[in-house]
């Protein structure tokens, strides 16, 4: 049997962009608010995600600012992470203890 062990990072972009003037690149670009996440995955269902940051980033040269997770969150109603991501390390621990149980329950432990 061979398990699939993992680990990215991942960006998502939120929303429409919008024009800005950049002090990195001096002129006025394109900002778009995006969700940088790292994850890790244990046979790419069961996962976990850290390191959550929401910013608005300049579409050229990535320069930016990072904005308050709570007040952006709340604007958007829900967090982008797919489920597998955000409550598979849970889903896993559920499955492990329920199979731990119908083992010691098969085997008259219980």
């Amino acid at each position: 049997m061979m398990f699939l062990i993992g680990q990215g990072e991942r960006v998502v972009a939120l929303g429409e962009p919008e024009q800005r003037n950049c002090p990195k690149c001096g002129q006025l670009t394109a900002f778009q608010k995006q969700l940088r996440y790292k994850y890790g995955s244990f046979d790419m269902l069961f996962g976990f995600a850290y390191d959550k940051r929401y910013q608005l980033a300049c579409l050229q040269c990535n320069h930016g600012w990072i904005l308050d997770a709570r007040t952006t969150e709340r604007e958007l109603g829900r967090v982008p992470i797919p489920f597998h991501l955000r409550y598979g390390l849970c889903v896993l621990a559920v499955l492990a203890a329920l199979l731990g149980a119908s083992a010691m329950a098969v085997n008259g432990l219980l």
